[in-house]
Parts: structure tokens; C-alpha cells; sequence
């Protein structure tokens, strides 16, 4: 007989569904935006160290460097921050669609590019921004809004899985074609995004499109064919979760760009969309695109041969980051996203301190064994990273929004998100020709704070349908109870108040009926105040 352990697990393995594989398959397609801003991540900094573009464009300076590599993000930020109503008005799928066309022209153009003048990359990559903040921030919400809830983490963790693939991926082609004399040599990962752009472009008009959008837009009938396509019969709560769209989204179907921000401030949606735009910020604050924009410089400062070590280094890195990433498809609805932030966002904070004070102490220089810490805690805080706020930050800010402002303030995310990678990717390579630790110690203390910020605002959503969630978040702001002290504190002044109140005479003028009004609407507002504290 075979052993208790392998008979459960036999039992639990089972082939997918059809239904299942049409989801996957459709998230397969739609996540090349992850992997065409992966690959962009994985080979621009590696780029602009090589010979071949030296010999075409000089030899850039720090900052020049900076902005060759970040110029991307700020047109990224500004169509990510709209791609929200614009997905709301043309749809999911076909906003995808438009990006990704976009993007392929700015990448054909930057392939493109002759002579000794940055202009013509520099225009390129701006394009190439314009559609890649559209893509991004909409594919999110697409898979979102398309897998069931069993299927949804994973749905999102496939896109990440791209995205990773793809900086490893772009790591080694630049290894490939590093030594390749000519101008291929850096043109070859420019041809290679426009060719993937150009298929998610030309993909994306045949996958189906979002249940929910189609609710929103009136088409009942088709978006109840879509969800019979998509869940299996015996699955009803799954068909009904998918269907519930709230009256409120179907009112706002036709709702301009500034009324669809206006709606993401909104009382109980507010705190929802400064929590996911936080949440975005501070994954950037991390400083994970410092280390993998500018891992060949990195690797290069830890004393690696700046021509091809650096380089195989980086492309290992890449790895580090899909198996981690492939790896969370197992734990991150068993662990919780919550406690994810928490534990990964704490390595990270101390991979990085430690990183700093290698650097700050000379370690790297001081020996082989130096050497070779410094590069395994490089690693370490890929590892750290890519196990927790990669795969859960994206996530975790869709899940948590009321479905008539998912779309709205997830791009709105999106684009923060952009802008602090922007920020992070401009000022990379002067921050590290000044110090070469304090960007570690500066990074550090962000993510540090990020985790403080996650353990008092993140409640936990592991297992619960969209509509669930959207009721946590009716109650109390904060996801931890205040301290007793605190509490009873609070309650003492509330108790007071109302003594104060009860001894007091009428004022002049005040009527009888005044004062039973005024004592009514006190006594709501000391309930209310008794209920916040006891949450």
C-alpha cells in the first residue's frame, strides 16, 4: 500500500479543469505586460554598460545613466494613473491592447535609433512609457475581475512570474549579446520587446472580456456567457461572486476621468486607496528596481569582472526571482497576505542594513570572503523581496477596493507605483557614485517603515470573496486593537463628557425641546465613539 502522505497527496493532485485552463491561458497572454516591463527592468541598466552603446552615445554620465533608464516611468505614471476610466470606458482587454501597441512603436523606435544623440532613444522609451502605464495598470484588474476566487491569487502570481522570468531573461540576452561588435548588440533586447508588444497588441482583442465590465456596460446576457466559460457548473458562488456588481458601479458606468478620481477619495473608499497606494510606494522604497536596474554596477562595486561576471550574476538573480516567485504560488493563500508583508518585509529591511554596513566598512575589499558575502546578501534580499511584497502588493490593493472603484484606484496605484520607481531609478547610479552604502541604509529604513505601516493598516483577505472584503473594510481603519490603556482612556474622556453634560443648566434662550435635541444627538455621538473604541 502506498504511504498515507502519497495517497493524500494523489487524492489532491487532479487534471484541470477545462474551465480552469481557459483562465490560465487568458492570463497567460494578458501577462506579458508583466513581462514586457520585466524585461525592460532586466536590460536597460545592463544596456547601458555595454561597449557597443558607449561607442554609439559615449560614455554616460551618473545622472545621464539615471535618466536613460528611468525616463520610461514618468509617462508610465501619467497613462497608468488614467488607465483606470480609460479601461472603464473601452474595456479591459482592448485597453491592454493599446498599450501594448503603443509600447511596440516607442521600443521600435528606440531599436532604432543612430547616430550619437540620445534624442531618438530618449523619445522612444518615452512612447514606449505612454503604453506601458496603460497595460500595467489595467491587466491587474483584468485578471482580478476574470478568476474565480480559488483561481485569483494565482492568476496575479502568474503575471508576477512573467515579470520575473522576463528581468532574468533580459539579464542574458544582454550576456549574449554583450560581445557582439556592433550596434545589434544593443539593439537586439529593443527588437525583442517590440515582437512581444506586437503579440499582446494584436493577442488581446480574442480573449474574452471582463464579466464585470460587461455588467457595468448593461450586457448581462454575454457577461453570464463569459462566467459559463470561464467557472465550472457545479460552481455557483464562484458564478455569483463574478456577477455582483454593485448598483453603485452601474450608476458611475459613464463617469469622466476627474469624477472617477473624485470617487477613490470618497468616504470608506479613501483609506482603501491611500492603503494600496502606500502599499505601492513603499514596494518601490525598497529599492528593488535599484538593485536590478543597476545589478551589473552592483555586482561590479562587490569586485566581479565588470565584462561578463557582473553579468551572469545578474541574469542568476533573475533566476532567484522566478523560482521565489513560482515558489509563492504555494504559500500565499496558506500564510496570508498580511503576514507576508510583515515577515518578507522585515528580512528585506535587514538584508539591506547589512548590505550597508559591508559597504560602509570596507568588507568587499577586505577579502574573498567578503566578496562573497556581499554578493550572497544581494542575493538574500532578492529572495526576501520577491517572496513577499512582489507577489503580494499588486494583489492585495485590487482585492481590497469596492468593485465601481477597483479599476479607478488601482491605476491610480499603478502610476504612484511608477512614480517612486522613477525616483528611485533617476537618482540610482549618482546615489552610488556618492556612498556606496548609503543607499542601503536609506532603503532599509524605508522598507522598515513600510512593515510598521502594514502591520496597523493591512487587514487580512486570505480566503474571502470580493464582497467580504469590502465589509472588513467598512469597520475599523486599523487592523490591530488598540492597547487597553488606550482604550480605557478613551472611554474615561467619553464618560466625562457626559457627566460634564448632564450637570450643566440651560443655556438662555434654549427651549426644553432644544435641549432634549441636543442631548439625543450627543448620545448618538457617544455610542458612536464607544463603538469605535471597542473596535
Amino acid at each position: 500500500m502506498l504511504p498515507a502522505v502519497l495517497t493524500n497527496a494523489l487524492h489532491k493532485w487532479h487534471k484541470p479543469s477545462k474551465y480552469s485552463v481557459r483562465v490560465i491561458l487568458t492570463t497567460c497572454l494578458a501577462s506579458l505586460g508583466g513581462g514586457l516591463f520585466g524585461f525592460d527592468t532586466g536590460s536597460i541598466g545592463a544596456i547601458t554598460e555595454m561597449h557597443s552603446f558607449e561607442e554609439q552615445f559615449g560614455v554616460l554620465t551618473p545622472t545621464m545613466r539615471g535618466v536613460v533608464v528611468a525616463i520610461i516611468l514618468l509617462p508610465s505614471a501619467f497613462t497608468g494613473m488614467l488607465a483606470g476610466n480609460i479601461a472603464d470606458k473601452i474595456s479591459r482587454k482592448y485597453s491592454i491592447s493599446v498599450g501594448a501597441a503603443i509600447f511596440a512603436v516607442g521600443s521600435a523606435l528606440s531599436a532604432a535609433s543612430t547616430g550619437d544623440s540620445l534624442a531618438m532613444l530618449l523619445v522612444g522609451r518615452c512612447i514606449a512609457g505612454l503604453g506601458e502605464g496603460l497595460f500595467l495598470g489595467c491587466t491587474g484588474v483584468y485578471l482580478t475581475e476574470i478568476s474565480p476566487r480559488h483561481l485569483r491569487s494565482q492568476a496575479v502570481l502568474i503575471m508576477q512570474l512573467y515579470t520575473t522570468g522576463a528581468v532574468a531573461l533580459g539579464f542574458f540576452v544582454c550576456y549574449g549579446t554583450v560581445n557582439i561588435p556592433n550596434s545589434m548588440g544593443w539593439r537586439v533586447p529593443f527588437i525583442i520587446q517590440t515582437f512581444t508588444a506586437t503579440v499582446l497588441a494584436l493577442g488581446m482583442p480574442f480573449v474574452t472580456y471582463s464579466p464585470r465590465w460587461l455588467i457595468s456596460k448593461g450586457r448581462i446576457d454575454e457577461a453570464k456567457q463569459v462566467i459559463d466559460s470561464l467557472v465550472a457548473p457545479d460552481h455557483d458562488n464562484e458564478k455569483r461572486e463574478l456577477l455582483a456588481v454593485p448598483p453603485a458601479q452601474l450608476a458611475a458606468r459613464n463617469k469622466s476621468q476627474l469624477e472617477a478620481m473624485k470617487d477613490i477619495w470618497q468616504p470608506g473608499v479613501r483609506g482603501r486607496t491611500v492603503l494600496g497606494v502606500a502599499l505601492n510606494v513603499f514596494q518601490q522604497l525598497s529599492g528593488i528596481d535599484f538593485v536590478l536596474f543597476f545589478a551589473p554596477l552592483l555586482f561590479n562595486q562587490a569586485g566581479l569582472d565588470p565584462s561578463t561576471s557582473s553579468f551572469i550574476a545578474s541574469g542568476c538573480t533573475g533566476l532567484v526571482l522566478v523560482a521565489c516567485t513560482y515558489a509563492g504560488t504555494f504559500y500565499i493563500d496558506r500564510i496570508g497576505r498580511r503576514k507576508i508583508w510583515i515577515v518578507g518585509g522585515t528580512c528585506t529591511a535587514t538584508c539591506h542594513m547589512v548590505l550597508g554596513i559591508f559597504y560602509a566598512t570596507g568588507v568587499p575589499r577586505l577579502s574573498e570572503a567578503g566578496k562573497y558575502a556581499t554578493i550572497v546578501f544581494i542575493e538574500l534580499f532578492a529572495v526576501s523581496f520577491t517572496s513577499s511584497w512582489s507577489i503580494v502588493t499588486r494583489l492585495y490593493a485590487a482585492e481590497v477596493q469596492p468593485t465601481r472603484t477597483r479599476a479607478a484606484a488601482t491605476s491610480f496605484g499603478q502610476g504612484a507605483n511608477q512614480l517612486a520607481n522613477f525616483a528611485v531609478a533617476v537618482s540610482g547610479p549618482a546615489f552610488l557614485d556618492r556612498s556606496s552604502y548609503s543607499p542601503y541604509f536609506f532603503y532599509g529604513a524605508c522598507t522598515a517603515i513600510g512593515v510598521v505601516f502594514g502591520y496597523l493598516y493591512m487587514h487580512e483577505v486570505r480566503g474571502q470573496t470580493l464582497e467580504s472584503i469590502d465589509a472588513t473594510f467598512e469597520g475599523s481603519a486599523v487592523a490591530v486593537s488598540l492597547p487597553k490603556v488606550f482604550r480605557a482612556a478613551r472611554l474615561t474622556e467619553v464618560r466625562q463628557r457626559k457627566n460634564s453634560r448632564s450637570q450643566s443648566a440651560t443655556l438662555p434662550g434654549e427651549t426644553r425641546a432644544d435641549l432634549r435635541e441636543h442631548f439625543k444627538m450627543d448620545a448618538i455621538r457617544e455610542t458612536r465613539d464607544e463603538s469605535a473604541v471597542d473596535d
